[in-house]
């Protein structure tokens, strides 16, 4: 449980801290999201094929029981990626992390549908992150309806691509040599808590990587200027999907949910900064009262994680 809310809150620094490469890819750069998306993906994947040896579960083989959820959640990611990076294009980061935390609300009712039951303190702390984050929206205004409908696709996509991230790590788990985790006696170490989380990321990016690279003539650039720029997104962001793999492992999929939630508040401590630094092309500068109301909305968070936790 340590190891997952602390790869959890990991995370959501690096979702926030990605958020932001983003932002400043395309308003500072003045870069499309698309070519950042390819390019991205093209790096990420050409650093997870290279891992593959080192990260191939022993006694794992290639078989169609991890590998039809690995390629949904390769679809469904595709999809929320697309539409949460359109999302931050349109608007300042630290107003659309917030809204992912209606994600939580999804993944409960999948994981209820799996035959998970929920107990009352859990689905109290769900409610709590989601109102948070609606809070924490509405702190700095109504958004665009185009970019609220963007939000709620990449959330239920997201919500999906993680039931199948979890999917993937279990399954690979048991193909290999080592057999289910929660089967060895004696418990085991994090490197090998980490060792089916790791893998799926490599599989995970390896694949995407192979599909930016056929989409490069259409998306890629051939200056070198645009493929470092997009260089602090990539490496943000394929840290952050090793930790988020790995709390979704050890944690479950909705304290994981919850936790990655936090990524709101580090957002909005982020845009502070920014504003404060007259950054104010990457993000906006707002009255003390909305920061007030954006930080009491973040202790709701973390007062949700605390009773997700103590179940």
């Amino acid at each position: 449980m340590t190891l997952g809310i602390v790869t959890g809150l990991l995370a959501a620094l690096g979702h926030s801290l990605s958020y932001l490469a983003t932002r400043w890819f395309t308003a500072d750069r003045g870069r499309p999201v698309g070519q950042l998306l390819v390019q991205a993906h093209v790096l990420m994947g050409g650093v997870a094929l290279g891992a593959m040896p080192w990260v191939w579960l022993e006694g794992l083989t290639w078989s169609w029981s991890w590998l039809w959820r690995l390629g949904c959640l390769l679809g469904f990611f595709v999809v929320a990626q697309v539409s949460l990076l359109t999302a931050v294009r349109l608007v300042d980061a630290s107003r659309v992390s917030p809204l992912l935390g209606a994600k939580i609300a999804v993944l409960a009712v999948i994981t209820v549908g799996q035959g998970e039951a929920l107990g009352w303190a859990q689905w109290v702390a769900v409610g709590l992150a989601v109102g948070a984050a609606w809070l924490l929206n509405a702190a700095g205004g109504r958004l665009p309806w185009r970019v609220t409908v963007l939000v709620g696709l990449a959330c239920v996509a997201y919500a999906i691509a993680d039931t199948f991230i979890e999917g993937v790590v279990r399954e690979v788990e048991r193909l290999s040599a080592a057999g289910p985790l929660a089967a060895r006696p004696g418990g085991v170490g994090v490197g090998e808590r980490m060792a089916g989380p790791i893998f799926t990321v490599s599989a995970v990016y390896g694949a995407l990587g192979v599909v930016g690279a056929a989409m490069l003539p259409w998306f890629g650039s051939r200056s070198w200027g645009a493929w470092r720029d997009t260089l602090p997104y990539a490496g943000i962001w394929l840290s952050s999907m090793v930790a988020l793999y790995t709390a979704f492992a050890t944690a479950g999929l909705v304290l994981g949910a919850i936790l990655q939630s936090a990524r709101g508040i580090f957002s909005i401590v982020l845009g502070m900064a920014l504003a404060a630094w007259g950054w104010h092309h990457l993000e906006q500068r707002h009255g003390w009262g909305v920061q007030a109301r954006r930080l009491g909305a973040a202790a709701l968070m973390c007062l949700a994680v605390y009773l997700y936790v103590r179940r």
